[in-house]
């Protein structure tokens, strides 16, 4: 069907060459109407009518007639008259067009437009029978254009629903051969008529019967469809949906551009003459599974919108743990008696939840276009730790014992929108872990997955990634990252600092550490995000972990400087520990610790302690960076008390001028008070808040050459 072009066809357009009487009767009979005068007009037309019986222009002068004069019965009847009687006139065809157009517009909505009510009238005073006799003409003399050809037959399903049984078929045939022929891929709109309008309607229909056997009888009207047909069905959709989110997260590889597919806006198939509307593709997606005739699944709440998807992959966990670990159902356990419906349900949930995590702007546009899963390096002690013989930390973070409970946090920098990312994700890794409950589901899950990725769908190896990090199988981990095809290679160096973290989670090693350094040096110094972030103050997923509780802790983060800087610091604050600090620890790694303890204050406060006892116990310290990187106001203080108590203390640099002395005590009184008089400008003059301390351990990190 084609867009309505307004009034109706006037028979007149016929034959303009014929200038015979019926025409001229034709003339006076609509100058009669348009002068009001009805009586006139009926006059002059049924008198052609008795004189050309079988001229079309005088009987399509009739149904105009009829029509204004609002006899809809008369004119339904020689409507169905005139599509028996001239099957091959075109403007006939364009009449049913317009009407059928109006039908549907009228079915949508509301709509009060003249032609349209017009149209819509006379099609009600048709009976049934009429209908769908003249609808399925029409589907036939279209039949060359299988896009018009299946739009018309959905409306035929739509309103005449037991037509299932002989229309459904032949329009799944008509267009799937014209995607065949045509060799259609992607996003086109012979597949949107397919999987947004054709499956829906069929799916939809009360007299469709689905069975397991092809050789079942269905009850008499209704169609027999076989469950695997459906699952073939339901592949299309949400390959079809899938596609038109991936479209929007990377318009230069879409076939088209596209709005937003995550939200309820308008966009089209630009190019292929298709005007989806108003689309949430997952939605669409859930609303299709409803229609397969699962009761397990509807009723287990599974497609329910109304819940979020963690509650939904909770609630798909309950259900696959009801199967156990056979795949079969326990006793008195209502669950699916194959695992069909699960299969297909869990991979909605699963690709709905792992595209939202691995797009969080779907979620709220203030957040970045992606998010890194950072594992993080746990501080458990107060006390710095003393050194640990490197075989033993080798052998002991690689047992199976080290796999523990994981906990997720989120980077203070985000808003708090960024929670239902976190969501997303705890709700991708439990639907994943249903999907591989079993080898079967296993097995089909990946299948489905290879089918439909076609090497164009990158984001399900980047939750796969992460998934394997999350639950600590680190050896598929590295394996996977360690391929040649990083999903995240090209997003500066992101995910080799995420490699080089979690290695330096599992083993603590000087040669991570420095890769971890490397990695942050080459990333560029954007905090243009952060700023805006940072004065919303939003504090989330707060850790409500005991400390002292074996744990693996993880933060979804910005991947710029002013965000990673915090888990940089960690790690180095880690690794120092590690060698094991003392009496005979350089000057240099404690200054380098004083400033690294100034990362979100007081967080780092008993490390510092541990420091500063140190530094009192030697009574001397020299560190002439310190007032390059150290803002932090309680650690100037510190500092300012263990120099007015006699310790030896060399903060200052010579600045180029070799008779400037540096020492503070032993040497002249003004050198104390140059230390002395530093100390308290750079107390007056810093400004502590987080975002400038950041930034000068931004600085350090890439300005030092000492940390190793």
């Amino acid at each position: 069907m084609t867009e309505r072009k307004g009034s109706v066809p006037s028979a007149l357009h016929v034959n303009k060459q014929v200038q015979g009487s019926e025409n001229w009767l034709i003339e006076k009979s609509l100058k009669c109407l348009a002068d009001g005068k009805v009586d006139q007009a009926r006059a002059w037309i049924l008198t052609a009518k008795s004189l050309y019986p079988k001229d079309f222009s005088v009987q399509y002068g009739l149904l105009q007639m009829q029509m204004s004069a609002g006899q809809m019965q008369d004119a339904a009847v020689l409507l169905s008259t005139l599509l028996d009687d001239f099957p091959d006139e075109q403007l006939l065809w364009e009449f049913v067009e317009q009407m059928m157009n109006a039908v549907e517009t009228r079915r949508q909505n509301t709509s009060l437009e003249q032609d349209v009510l017009t149209f819509s009238s006379l099609f009600a005073e048709m009976n049934s029978h009429q209908q769908q006799k003249m609808i399925s003409s029409f589907a036939n003399h279209v039949r060359g254009d299988a896009i018009r050809y299946c739009r018309v037959l959905v409306l035929l399903m739509r309103l005449h629903p037991a037509s299932v049984q002989s229309s459904a078929i032949p329009a799944i045939d008509a267009i799937s051969e014209a995607m065949r022929s045509a060799q259609l891929e992607g996003l086109n709109k012979a597949r949107h008529i397919l999987v947004a309008e054709l499956l829906p309607a069929i799916l939809s229909s009360q007299h469709l019967f689905i069975t397991k056997s092809p050789t079942s009888i269905a009850p008499p009207g209704h169609l027999c469809i076989t469950q695997p047909t459906v699952q073939g069905w339901l592949e299309w959709t949400l390959e079809y949906y899938v596609d038109m989110a991936w479209a929007k997260a990377t318009p230069s590889q879409a076939p088209v551009s596209l709005m937003s597919p995550t939200r309820t806006r308008r966009f089209s198939l630009d190019g292929h003459g298709v005007d989806v509307g108003e689309v949430d593709p997952w939605e669409q997606l859930a609303r299709v599974a409803s229609l397969c005739q699962w009761s397990t699944i509807v009723d287990s709440g599974l497609l329910d919108r109304s819940a979020s998807l963690l509650e939904r992959s909770q609630r798909l966990a309950g259900l696959s743990s009801s199967r156990g670990g056979d795949g079969k159902g326990k006793s008195g356990s209502r669950v699916p008696k194959n695992e069909t419906p699960l299969l297909y349900v869990t991979m909605l949930v699963w690709l709905e939840s792992c595209w939202h995590y691995c797009h969080p702007a779907s979620v709220d546009s203030s957040l970045p276009s992606s998010l890194l899963l950072l594992p993080l390096s746990r501080i458990k002690d107060t006390k710095i730790v003393p050194v640990e013989p490197e075989a033993k930390r080798s052998r002991r973070s690689r047992t199976s014992e080290e796999v523990v409970a994981a906990h997720l946090s989120i980077h203070p920098d985000l808003p708090a929108s960024c929670t239902a990312v976190a969501d997303h994700f705890k709700a991708a890794v439990q639907s994943w872990r249903v999907l591989n409950t079993t080898d079967s589901l296993r097995k089909k899950s990946d299948g489905l997955l290879k089918v439909w990725a076609k090497g164009q769908w990158t984001w399900p190896d980047l939750f796969q990634r992460d998934f394997l990090l999350y639950e600590g199988n680190m050896d598929r981990f590295h394996k996977l990252s360690n391929a040649g095809d990083a999903p995240l290679a090209s997003a500066l160096g992101v995910a080799a600092l995420q490699i080089a973290f979690a290695a330096f989670v599992q083993d603590r090693d000087d040669k991570a550490c420095r890769q971890i350094v490397a990695i942050f040096r080459e990333l560029p110094d954007d905090n243009g995000h952060i700023a805006a972030a940072v004065q919303r103050g939003s504090a989330l997923y707060p850790d409500s972990q005991d400390a002292s509780a074996p744990c693996r802790e993880f933060q979804l983060t910005p991947s710029t400087c002013f965000s990673l800087v915090a888990s940089v610091v960690q790690a180095l604050i880690c690794y120092y520990m590690s060698l094991g600090v003392g009496e005979t620890t350089s000057d240099i790694v404690l200054g380098h610790l004083l400033v690294l303890c100034q990362c979100n204050w007081p967080q780092y406060e008993p490390q510092f302690s541990e420091v500063s006892d140190i530094v009192r116990e030697r009574k001397a310290f020299s560190y002439p960076q310190f007032f390059d990187y150290v803002v932090n106001v309680d650690v100037l203080e510190e500092m300012s008390f263990l120099h007015n108590s006699g310790l030896k203390l060399t903060l200052l640099t010579c600045n180029g001028n070799p008779a400037k002395r540096t020492v503070t005590r032993g040497v002249n009184k003004g050198a104390m008070e140059e230390t002395r008089s530093a100390i308290e400008r750079q107390v007056m003059h810093i400004n502590g808040d987080r975002r400038s301390v950041n930034a000068r351990l931004v600085r350090f990190l890439k300005e030092c050459k000492t940390l190793f």
